[in-house]
């Protein structure tokens, strides 16, 4: 006898699943918000300083680059997700994903892209 449950663990994780485990990674690379501090040392931001977020996902040995323009078109695909509109996620996702084929977000934008064609079905 096999269990419904079992069939979801075989079939991988469920959309719900998947925003949960997604919302976390996202939530490592948003750059803090820094609380106004009162001081007397003025310091001057260089033109070679990198001041893009950078993502480390676990197992990866390079720190991968996300530009924030970049970053806000993939979250505001998952949030069309989160809505529960799947014909503007599959849009953005597809779109995401061409504008930006090189982004560290791609391995996790085409999963978002399948499992969202797959709810659908």
């Amino acid at each position: 006898m096999v269990f419904a449950q079992d069939q979801e663990r075989k079939a991988g994780p469920s959309i719900a699943e998947w925003l949960k485990g997604l919302e976390k990674k996202l939530e490592q690379i948003v750059p803090s918000k820094s609380v106004p501090l009162s001081t007397v040392v003025v310091g001057a931001r260089s033109a070679n300083e990198d001041s893009q977020p950078k993502l480390y996902w676990k197992g990866k040995k390079v720190d991968e680059v996300v530009t924030e323009e970049e970053f806000a078109k993939f979250k505001a695909a998952i949030a069309a997700v989160e809505k529960g509109d799947s014909t503007g996620a599959i849009k953005d996702l597809a779109e995401f994903m061409k504008q930006y084929p090189d982004s560290a977000l791609i391995p996790d934008a085409k999963k978002t892209f399948d499992l969202v064609k797959a709810a659908g079905k």
